[in-house]
């Protein structure tokens, strides 16, 4: 009877499993998804870290007369070349040195 109150108590305590991280088919959706896997407020070089692990090179934040700088990612050479992904621009908006927001747009 206690194995069977532990296991379920070590069941209850497991945080809930993620599903690894895929870009999604639709630019509209990418948004979305990629805010929970890198949530706003995380330091801004983590975020850059974490794009370029999943096939996107990000260029040097673009000069801002304020605190707030735009990252420009794009599909690097490590992208597959039938990837649905690989023509779009994901931009990472800094604050303060931490992430504020992202948007996703198609090359032409």
């Amino acid at each position: 009877m206690k194995f069977r109150l532990f296991a379920l108590a070590l069941l209850a305590c497991s945080g809930p499993t993620r599903e690894p991280f895929s870009w999604p088919r639709n630019i509209d959706d990418a948004r979305a998804r990629l805010l929970v896997y890198i949530p706003v407020g995380r330091e801004i070089e983590g975020a850059r870290q974490w794009m370029g692990e999943h096939g996107f090179a990000c260029e040097a934040p673009m000069p801002s007369a304020t605190d707030a700088h735009a990252h420009l990612c794009h599909g690097g050479p490590s992208a597959p070349p039938d990837a649905g992904w690989r023509r779009w621009t994901i931009v990472l908006y800094e604050r303060g040195g931490r992430l504020a927001d992202v948007s996703a747009k198609r090359e032409p």
